[in-house]
């Protein structure tokens, strides 16, 4: 069974438990997800809208609801991040830069930062990453996947694991939040290869590939 059989089966027996509020947190944390297969999103969707049909409110989550979840635990905090961004963020600047520096759920800033950037947002933002403060304006960021070292990074791992669709997901899903995680700041052409290389050696070792590991020795990957 791999990662997303486990995960639809998790999901699917907290549907059962009717644990709604756990189940719907898991989905919106996989939906968040830079990379998700298509078979799987799909199904993610209808266990979503069962349990929206279970759950259903007349009333949406209100903003002070969404403030409210922005400080408490890590699941009510992507809850409400997932809300924003469904929202126009022009019109939550401030809480926006609220969240963004306190000390919240690392994961859920940077889904919030990287839907400020697609919707091309032309206020100031400030952000407080563990104490590295930024400042930037999101309009002028490019979206992680159309940065030229992100995209030089996909191609080398395209290209190293062209017959190996697993090990390809997988570093995929890593570059991915590599990207992600380094919101706002995109990977640079300078850093693409030696991300990429990183990235497949990290793969092969999870693979107990002895020859992959030899290949990209650890030399290799520093110089």
């Amino acid at each position: 069974m791999n990662y997303y059989d486990d995960i639809l089966n998790k999901i699917y027996s907290l549907i059962v438990s009717e644990d709604y509020e756990q189940a719907k947190s898991l989905i919106i944390t996989e939906l968040n997800m830079a990379y998700v297969p298509k078979d799987t999103e799909k199904k993610l969707n209808e266990y979503l809208s069962l349990i929206n049909e279970r759950t259903y409110k007349v009333k949406a989550v209100s903003d002070d609801e969404i403030e409210k979840y922005l400080e408490m635990d890590e699941n009510h905090q992507l809850l409400a991040v997932n809300e924003l961004n469904q929202k126009n963020l022009r019109d939550y600047t401030d809480l926006v830069n609220k969240y963004l520096c306190s000390d919240g759920y690392k994961n859920a800033k940077v889904l919030l930062i990287d839907s400020l950037i697609r919707q091309e947002i032309g206020d100031e933002i400030h952000y407080n990453d563990n104490g590295m403060e930024y400042t930037f304006i999101p309009k002028y960021i490019l979206p992680l996947e159309q940065a030229d070292g992100f995209i030089l990074a996909q191609k080398l791992i395209n290209e190293e694991f062209m017959k190996n669709p697993s090990e390809n997901k997988i570093a995929l899903q890593l570059l991915y939040k590599e990207g992600m995680m380094r919101l706002p700041i995109n990977i640079d052409a300078s850093e693409g290869q030696i991300v990429a290389m990183n990235i497949i050696t990290y793969v092969y070792k999870a693979f107990n590939d002895e020859e992959g590991i030899d290949k990209y020795s650890e030399n290799e990957v520093l110089n």
